[in-house]
Formats: structure tokens, C-alpha cells, sequence
């Protein structure tokens, strides 16, 4: 694996790294472009490790992440006879993100890590963060500085609303009473920002208006904090709950067991469809927004579970508990060891939302071995420049 190329570059290069089945290198010298390579417009390009694809043209881009799907389906899950459906574009290339992460090192500098490393590349602005986060990058590096707390990283966060601006830092070890002082002002003089919040593991602290809106349907908001988790995404947030919904079909008779439910983004729209959700999640703070919201847009057929999953999953099968549809989204590592239990629910539809194609295939292959046929799978690029792909897959009992 070769970063800062493009399929079909030719490149003399040299290993720097050997693993037991491949080995990563880097380029040399480039002795003949490929067809699919671009000039990358951003100027971090080969420093930050944030979008190592951005050389590549997004047509090549598209293309890649649709192999890279079909290739962990076919080759991790060995599955067959299914229908693997056209990718769908980010409804924009830049400029995409309504939240980032900056890192914080020692000398209080914010930017982002080079790639496999954790070297800082100070930044300025970044091209596919939403142009109001990248307004606020100057007085926040001012405030980073002025802080007596050690910070580890700050995320800046933009809902859907105007004015919505939240930073959310995290701090290595105990709050700083005098740092108090120095939120405040920072509040009243950075503009464009209207809320702050500091945490770590065991505290949590705020300042301003810490609350987001994000749209997720016509006539449907989420009111949620803004260190609860939201894709990225903005349009392609509402792409992919609009191939759900449809996938789903959902009926007002359906009972739907929803699994790493978050904050309620596929939540409340589904409970507008259904009879009932039981909504599964292991942060209370994500229960406690999802809650807000549903009270918010009176709706009162949600029954919210804060457990793991695993723990929910077994708790259910042994009341018996019975779903016509079953929908999971959990992180990267997937959802592995469930599929018994997911199984004995005997949901005429299993609606899988996955950001890793690997541990996709994997947990496929693990439903399929109980009675279940993957039908389709619908690839939504949500993240353009970069490798992650987010993928809608349906099982139905074969």
C-alpha cells in the first residue's frame, strides 16, 4: 500500500514498513501519472493525513469504494446472489463536514495528524469542513493557548440552525478553576460561537448554548448536545436515511427493534411510520437527547433501552420478544456475536447501516448462517477524499 498515489500510477517507491501479508511503502519519485490522478487543492496535501485520496479524481474516488465494498462482501463475507447497487455521490465534494476534530499537542498548536503518526501539521482552515468552522480556527487557537488545561483535542461542531457554533474540548486530567474565566470571554468575543463545552471520562462542563438542531426530515429536527454523536455529513445524512426508509417500507403495524440507535437519527423518523421502536444505546447522553427530541416533536411510541447491545439483545430474546424489523448502525468494530439472538427475533428484515465493509461482510456471513439472504447492498459515499464508506445492506429470511 503506496499513500499519495492513484490507480494506475506508475512510481518508483520503496518499503518502509512490512507486515506479515502486505507491506506499506512511499513514493519515490512519480514516472508516469494515471489518467484518474488530480492536482489536490488542498495545501495540506502530503502532510495532514485527514484526506489521503484527494489526488484522485472523485469519479475514481466513486468507483474504488464501490470495488472495496464488493471486494469485503465477496471475499471476507463469501457471499452471493445478491444485488450490489451504484454508489451514490456526496451531494457535495468539499466543504462536507459539519464537524472537526483538531488535535492538541504540547506546545498548544491545533491541527491534524500526519498520516501513521502522530506528528501535529498545524492548519489554518481545512476544504471539506463547513465554511463557518472554518471561521472560528483563529480565535480558537488564541483560546487553546490561554487555557491552563491540558487539552487532548477540540471538535468544532455547526448544527443545522443559524448561530449554532459549539466547541467541545476534551482535557487530560481535572478541570482548571481558572479556566473558567477564560471560556466566558472567549464566548463573548469569538464570533460565531455560541456554546463550549470541556470534558473528560468522569466530568463534564459548559458554557453558552451547547444544543444543536440537526434536520433529518422534512418537518423532523433532533435537539441534541453537540458532544453527542451526528454524522458528518449533513446531506448525506438524509441520503441514507431515505434509502432506510425506503428499504424498510415500513407499516403502522411494524414492531422495530433498533440497535446502536444514538440519538435517535433513524429513531424518531421510523416512529413516525411504526407502531413502536425500541430503541437500544449504551450512552445516556445520547438516551437523554433522543428523549428531548421525540418530547419535542411529540412523539411517544419509543420505548428507550440504555444497555449494550449484547446485553439488550439476550434480555429480549429471553422474554421472547418479537420485531417485524430489526435495524443496527453500530461503529467500525461491527456488531459481532449477536446474530443468534438478532436470528431468534425472526424479523422478516434485517436493515444493516455499516461504516466498515469488513466487519460488514463478516457479520452478513454470520446471518446467513441463520436463516437469513442478503438482498441488497447500497453503498452512500459520505465521507469524499478519503477511503470510509458507509453501506446500507437488507436481509430478509430466506
Amino acid at each position: 500500500m503506496v499513500p499519495n498515489t492513484a490507480p494506475g500510477d506508475k512510481v518508483l517507491a520503496r518499503i518502509v514498513e512490512s507486515k506479515e501479508r502486505y507491506a506499506i511503502g512511499e513514493v519515490v519519485r512519480l514516472i508516469g501519472s494515471s489518467s484518474a490522478r488530480q492536482i489536490p487543492p488542498c495545501p495540506y496535501v502530503g502532510q495532514c493525513g485527514g484526506c489521503p485520496w484527494q489526488q484522485i479524481r472523485y469519479d475514481a474516488q466513486l468507483k474504488a469504494k464501490q470495488q472495496s465494498v464488493e471486494d469485503a462482501l465477496r471475499r471476507i463475507g463469501k457471499l452471493e446472489g445478491f444485488e450490489l447497487r451504484s454508489i451514490i455521490p456526496s451531494p457535495q465534494e468539499y466543504h462536507y463536514r459539519r464537524r472537526i476534530r483538531l488535535q492538541c499537542n504540547q506546545q498548544k498548536k491545533l491541527g491534524f495528524f500526519r498520516a501513521f503518526s502522530h506528528d501535529l501539521v498545524a492548519i489554518d482552515s481545512c476544504l471539506i469542513a463547513d465554511k463557518r468552522l472554518n471561521d472560528i480556527v483563529e480565535p480558537l487557537r488564541r483560546w487553546t493557548e490561554e487555557l491552563i488545561s491540558p487539552l487532548e483535542y477540540v471538535e468544532i461542531v455547526t448544527g443545522d440552525e443559524p448561530d449554532q457554533i459549539v466547541i467541545v474540548g476534551k482535557v487530560a486530567g481535572e478541570p482548571v478553576s481558572r479556566d473558567h474565566s477564560t471560556c466566558e470571554r472567549f464566548l463573548e468575543h469569538a464570533t460565531g460561537a455560541s456554546g463550549l463545552v470541556l470534558h473528560n471520562h468522569n466530568w463534564r462542563k459548559i458554557w453558552g448554548q451547547t444544543a444543536i438542531s440537526i434536520l433529518v426530515e422534512n418537518g423532523l429536527s433532533l435537539n441534541l448536545e453537540a458532544d453527542v454523536f451526528t454524522q458528518v455529513n449533513r446531506d448525506g445524512n438524509q441520503k441514507i436515511l431515505s434509502e432506510l426508509l425506503t428499504a424498510g417500507a415500513f407499516k403502522k403495524n411494524d414492531r422495530v427493534l433498533e440497535l446502536y440507535c444514538g440519538a435517535g437519527n433513524f429513531t424518531l423518523p421510523i416512529a413516525r411510520r411504526v407502531r413502536e421502536v425500541v430503541a437500544v444505546e449504551d450512552s445516556r447522553l445520547s438516551i437523554d437527547c433522543g428523549k428531548r427530541s421525540a418530547q419535542l416533536n411529540e412523539i411517544s411510541n419509543i420505548h428507550w433501552l440504555r444497555s449494550s447491545v449484547p446485553v439488550a439483545v439476550q434480555q429480549l430474546n429471553t422474554r421472547r420478544e418479537r420485531f417485524s424489523k430489526i435495524i443496527l448502525d453500530p461503529p467500525r468494530i461491527g456488531a459481532k456475536g449477536i446474530d443468534q439472538n438478532l436470528a431468534s427475533f425472526r424479523a422478516e428484515k434485517i436493515l444493516y447501516v455499516a461504516c466498515n465493509p469488513a466487519t460488514l461482510a463478516r457479520d452478513l456471513a454470520a446471518l446467513a448462517q441463520h436463516g437469513y439472504k442478503l438482498a441488497f447492498v447500497q453503498p452512500i459515499d459520505l465521507f469524499p477524499h478519503t477511503f470510509h464508506v458507509e453501506t446500507l445492506a437488507v436481509m430478509t429470511q430466506s
